[in-house]
């Protein structure tokens, strides 16, 4: 025999008293209300939480096309590259084209420079100018990294020309 659980539903009909007098038309009535009751419940808890908002987008000017294809272009449906988008621009960052190919940018770059520091670790005697141009190298591509990261990442702030 299997054991029963005593969730919502089974609950609200032992309470009612359905469950054990109850005829099958009433045991579905009582069941479409408890379904009823539960739904709208949630639904106005989920409002609270997760306010929603209707934006309207012209086709005629355009306004869909642009964020449709920014949508498509990021790999995100319409309302969630808003969200994105909204969300980086106040926190004044990017919505990234392809977060996974920067972190492959930024991987190579890391396997290079560790490729140098071991190359100039077994430094030859005589060799400074070697040396010199190894480390000017490692600086290169270390400032690369942290120019690419920046670019990509973080947007150059605007200077607003209307000071309130």
């Amino acid at each position: 025999m299997r054991k029963i659980k005593d969730n919502g539903l089974r609950s609200y009909l032992n309470a009612r008293g359905i469950l054990e007098n109850g005829t099958d038309e009433e045991i579905r009535i009582a069941k479409r209300d408890y379904w009823k009751t539960y739904y709208t419940e949630y639904r106005r808890t989920q409002r609270e939480e997760k306010p929603e908002y209707s934006v309207s987008l012209s086709r005629k000017n355009g306004e869909f096309g642009k964020i449709e294809l920014g949508a498509k272009r990021h790999g995100m449906s319409v309302t969630e590259f808003l969200r994105a988008a909204t969300l980086a621009y106040l926190e004044k960052s990017f919505v990234l084209l392809a977060p996974d190919q920067i972190a492959r940018i930024e991987q190579s770059l890391m396997n290079c420079l560790n490729e140098i520091s071991a190359i100039t670790y077994t430094k030859e005697r005589f060799q400074w100018e070697r040396e010199k141009k190894f480390d000017a190298i490692a600086e290169r591509i270390t400032t690369l990294e942290t120019e690419i990261r920046q670019a990509l990442c973080f947007p150059t702030e605007l200077k607003n020309d209307h000071q309130d």
